[in-house]
């Protein structure tokens, strides 16, 4: 029980930092970390499917 909590309190107070600096980031850092996330959902996604087929 006590890890759920922490892990609600580290998503709220992660995304309220992500929040403060977002603004202050320049363009090109913020297109190389939406890339990036992007990125990484397609691999996960390549990875899920090949583990399907196999």
């Amino acid at each position: 029980m006590p890890k759920y909590i922490i892990i609600g309190l580290v998503v709220v107070i992660g995304s309220f930092v992500i929040m403060n600096y977002w603004g202050k980031l320049k363009d090109s850092t913020k297109n190389k970390i939406i890339a990036s996330i992007f990125g990484f959902i397609a691999i996960g996604f390549i990875i899920l499917i090949s583990l399907l087929i196999l």
